[in-house]
């Protein structure tokens, strides 16, 4: 059974996955650039934002990924909501 998804909670998915795509790229980019302290700093905050917004994400609709914010501890929640792929 598939749900639809609101424009804010879409929204909130694409922003979790334009900062994770930079936390990889920085990743990378600090693999071989290990003291480029702007990188450092752009990684560190960029981290914190993601984690932020998951934490967030996780609070409205549920845990994104089986890492994320667990909010009742008797439950598993994340195999007992829809996953964002099964929205309309």
């Amino acid at each position: 059974m598939a749900t639809t998804a609101t424009d804010i909670q879409r929204e909130m998915i694409y922003s979790i996955q334009e900062l994770g795509l930079t936390l990889d790229d920085l990743r990378q980019y600090l693999d071989t650039h290990m003291h480029d302290q702007f990188a450092i700093s752009r990684f560190n905050s960029t981290r914190d934002e993601l984690e932020k917004l998951l934490t967030e994400y996780a609070g409205k609709y549920g845990p994104l990924t089986g890492a994320c914010f667990n909010k009742d501890e008797n439950n598993w929640l994340w195999a007992m909501q829809d996953f964002p792929w099964d929205y309309e």
